[in-house]
């Protein structure tokens, strides 16, 4: 199922842990990438759109440098999200990306409303496709993703390019 061909490896949360605790974080993600890099598995980041690997917009010189720096370090993959989901926000990412030698995946946010149908989720699929992301992550931050309209999402965006990865970025728990 190639459920061990790649492992998401850094964000702004790694990252921020490493300078809390007085590490340098760049040293951190080599060494954290290096043996999935030895075993050929590639290595994904979380990357937040217009605010990079912040929670706040950061200069478009250095939103282009950190992918060049991250692909250097060793992470494979830029899944680039943006939580309105404009993907006006995604533009750059995804040449940034692209242009450091990284694979583009750009997301979709998840969330339910009479806006958010599996229409919306496709229509916006096809944009980021027609932008230039080589893959499309289904990021369900909230866990309310249901299997039916998850693969209707997934089957739409296969419509649209057959053989484009689609990938499931769940964050699921359990209230006793």
């Amino acid at each position: 199922m190639g459920c061990f061909t790649r492992v998401e490896t850094n964000g702004e949360g790694f990252e921020q842990i490493n300078l809390l605790y007085g590490e340098n974080p760049n040293k951190s993600v080599r060494d954290w990438t290096q043996p999935f890099n030895d075993a050929g598995i590639q290595t994904q980041m979380l990357e937040r759109g217009l605010n990079g690997l912040r929670m706040f917009p950061v200069p478009k010189d250095v939103r282009k440098l950190m992918f060049k720096v991250k692909k250097i370090q060793g992470t494979d993959i830029s899944r680039s999200f943006d939580g309105l989901n404009d993907v006006r926000n995604l533009k750059l990412s995804i040449d940034y990306a692209k242009q450091g030698g990284m694979v583009s995946q750009a997301a979709l946010c998840i969330t339910y409303s009479e806006i958010h149908t599996v229409d919306y989720f496709v229509n916006m699929a096809s944009e980021l496709i027609d932008m230039g992301a080589e893959e499309i992550a289904i990021k369900d931050m909230a866990g309310i993703g249901r299997p039916v309209s998850i693969g209707k999402i997934v089957e739409g965006i296969k419509s649209i390019k057959k053989d484009i990865l689609v990938q499931y970025h769940g964050h699921s728990f359990y209230i006793r």
